[in-house]
């Protein structure tokens, strides 16, 4: 049985329902420095070369291949924030700008701008790294889970900059959008 904490002490430790202390870290995977941590601290990059297998019959890349990175990538900066496993939960609003062949090199920026009790809402974009453009962009969903697949609580996350704090506004306007379907 997993004791339920009660009350937090200035030490770090919880007192359990039935009097057991237990260091806060253990009961949800991180420690107590990591319960505010910024968008930056979850950024993650990726470089990816396009290859000929990544192409549909057109000559271009795949959409359902770009999403797979996509998740990929955002699954990182996810699982970064929470510090353990998370699970897709939800896509919204990816779109494809421009297309990219084989030979194309492009860069995947994900960083969490987002977060709930145990949802992180991951902002992924691709730039092509030969020319600026930008290729596509979505916001992932996932929610933390621990190893009996329970959901658990995340750190939240603090917007420093105004880009970031811009990402975080569209992002909750999409979580409020999200929840009155």
């Amino acid at each position: 049985m997993r004791p339920v904490a009660s009350k937090q002490s200035m030490d770090g430790l919880f007192t359990t329902s039935s009097d057991m202390t237990i260091p806060f870290s253990l009961l949800c995977g991180y420690s107590l420095h990591m319960m505010h941590a910024s968008i930056q601290h979850s950024e993650f990059y990726h470089a990816y070369k396009v290859t000929t297998a990544d192409l549909n019959r057109y000559g271009i890349m795949h959409g359902g291949r770009l999403l797979t990175l996509c998740d990929e990538v955002g699954y990182i900066a996810a699982r970064k924030h929470a510090d353990g496993d998370c699970l897709t939960r939800a896509v919204h609003q990816a779109q494809f700008h421009h297309a990219v062949q084989a030979g194309d090199e492009i860069t995947f920026h994900a960083r969490v701008g987002l977060t709930g009790h145990s949802s992180l809402w991951v902002f992924v974009e691709i730039i092509n790294t030969k020319d600026g453009r930008h290729i596509m962009d979505a916001v992932f969903v996932y929610v933390a889970i621990d190893e009996s697949l329970h959901v658990r609580q995340v750190p939240a996350i603090h917007a420093e900059t105004d880009e970031e704090k811009q990402l975080q506004s569209r992002l909750k306007r999409i979580r409020e959008a999200f929840s009155r379907v």
